[in-house]
């Protein structure tokens, strides 16, 4: 359980220096958090693979121990579906680089959890 905290730390603050770097290299513009989806089928399906994580994230942590690594896993798909929206849908904003960098960060943390464990 430790671990699992000390991964998801590591995971924000490499979060945040990537976040900044990217923004600052490719001169990338914050969107509002008002226009967080692309369109309604990037907006529902966020919804349910958000949903999908947090049942998955309870039942890891309660009932199956042996599903642990999925709780990076889900936001990493999570992460990544919205690289691909945003990639098909808003090229030229850039913030598809971002998400995509969060998406690999909590790959990695499966990985780096699958290792230690």
């Amino acid at each position: 359980m430790v671990s699992i905290i000390i991964i998801l730390i590591v995971i924000l603050i490499l979060d945040l220096i990537l976040k900044k770097t990217i923004i600052k290299m490719r001169n990338i513009e914050v969107l509002d958090p008002e226009k967080k989806y692309v369109n309604k089928l990037h907006k529902y399906g966020e919804r349910i693979l958000s949903l999908v994580n947090i049942l998955i994230i309870v039942l890891a942590m309660s009932e199956y121990p042996h599903l642990r690594p999925l709780i990076f896993i889900g936001p990493g798909i999570l992460v990544a579906y919205r690289t691909i929206m945003e990639w098909k849908n808003a090229k030229e904003t850039g913030t598809y680089l971002i998400s995509a960098s969060t998406s690999g960060l909590f790959f990695t943390g499966s990985i780096v959890y699958v290792i230690i464990h």
